[in-house]
């Protein structure tokens, strides 16, 4: 008989992103301690094949645009099933989700706030805040991965400060290349960024609220301010999206498609990490994004648009530069210092490796993760020797 805990993940998709990834790589590093399900509201993608315990049930509901009350009825009826001793909801997609798993008996209900999307990019929404505040009664606690977000979740949704928890994301930096060697070498990318280029890259869903088009439009002004320098500048961009076809012929319509390219969804990244030179991150609004620990851990100076949890991340003037969303011409000014500053490049990105060895380790995360789950579920106070000992000695995939 399983004596583990039964803990319940409903999003409204599991696919490509961050908070996908961190979610993953949480049921797979806990899984000795808790039992594991995900209920996926609208469906799932390639990345429920990086669930490794064989005994998670990953489940989608098929849940149509709206109020899909036939939807809402199927997850009362499977949490019903699988009797859930906590549920973890994920972000305002699923946040109604709260309500039905307490009609279906479950005892504990927790909501994570993790990142905003481009219709509410500052979450200055009414609506959506009005339902955060009245679903208070029915969700133990919420859970914010930036102080940003848990500031937000106190001052505007107006949550009260013993109900609302901060867990920072975190990665295992070991598993980044910081030594520089590949990119003098590039054995991936090397037809394309062939040595003597400054590759900029970024990585992230191909979507509205990541602003792709702004950093593309960025690396045009950033060559027609080089002419001596454009024919060594290189921009890539990893991830898969709705904006894809967009994307494409903007690049097309700036004859950028020399330097350009779109990787799509790769199994790769860290390598492909460790041959860029600089990272990019041009976001209208985001919450933790735990690529920017992963470019940082890879020793890469960060170039990052000052939007929610970002300067927790991003020492300005230390690991990287903040500059304003929506301002391209800021965001080749910024990124125009470190194509010419190679020592500057070297610098922050020395800089960047140790502040995420330092304050954003997987062991602190899943460790907190554990506390946190276990204080809901009653569990006896524990020292995290074991769940520290699982993450230094597997070598799961955490993004």
């Amino acid at each position: 008989m399983n004596d583990k805990p039964m803990i319940v993940h409903v999003l409204y998709r599991l696919d490509t992103g961050g908070m996908e990834r961190m979610l993953v790589t949480l049921i797979n590093r806990t899984c000795q301690r808790y039992h594991h399900a995900v209920i996926c509201l609208e469906g799932y993608g390639a990345l429920r094949d990086e669930i490794e315990p064989d005994d998670v049930p990953c489940l989608a509901l098929d849940k149509k645009p709206g109020k899909d009350w036939h939807c809402y009825f199927r997850l009362w009826r499977t949490l019903r099933d699988l009797k859930p001793d906590l549920v973890h909801t994920y972000n305002v997609g699923a946040v109604d989700a709260a309500l039905i798993a307490r009609l279906a008996g479950v005892r504990r209900v927790v909501h994570a706030e993790r990142g905003r999307d481009a219709a509410d990019p500052r979450g200055e929404s009414g609506k959506y805040r009005l339902l955060r505040r009245w679903l208070l009664p029915f969700i133990d606690r919420y859970l914010a991965v930036s102080m940003d977000l848990q500031n937000w979740l106190m001052e505007k949704v107006g949550i009260p400060s013993s109900r609302v928890v901060c867990i920072p994301n975190g990665i295992d930096a070991t598993a980044f290349s910081a030594t520089g060697n590949e990119r003098s070498t590039r054995p991936l990318l090397g037809s394309f960024a062939p040595p003597g280029t400054v590759l900029i890259g970024t990585v992230g869903r191909l979507d509205a609220v990541k602003d792709q088009a702004g950093l593309i439009t960025a690396f045009r002004i950033l060559c027609e301010a080089l002419p001596h320098e454009c024919s060594r500048l290189r921009l890539v961009l990893l991830g898969e999206g709705s904006q894809r076809a967009a994307l494409e012929s903007q690049i097309a319509s700036a004859g950028l498609s020399a330097r350009v390219r779109l990787l799509g969804n790769r199994n790769d990244v860290a390598p492909l990490l460790a041959e860029f030179d600089v990272f990019a991150l041009s976001s209208i609004a985001e919450g933790m994004p735990g690529v920017l620990l992963e470019a940082m851990a890879s020793g890469l100076p960060v170039v990052a648009t000052d939007v929610g949890g970002v300067g927790e991340v991003v020492v300005a003037g230390m690991t990287g530069t903040l500059v304003s969303a929506n301002d391209p011409k800021a965001l080749a000014g910024a990124l125009m210092d470190y194509v010419l500053d190679e020592g500057l490049r070297a610098e922050h990105g020395a800089a960047g490796r140790e502040c995420v060895m330092a304050r954003f380790s997987l062991q602190t995360m899943l460790s907190a993760y554990t506390e946190f789950y276990d204080g809901l579920l009653d569990r006896p106070r524990h020292q995290h020797e074991q769940v520290v000992e699982a993450t230094r000695a597997t070598g799961h995939r955490e993004n």
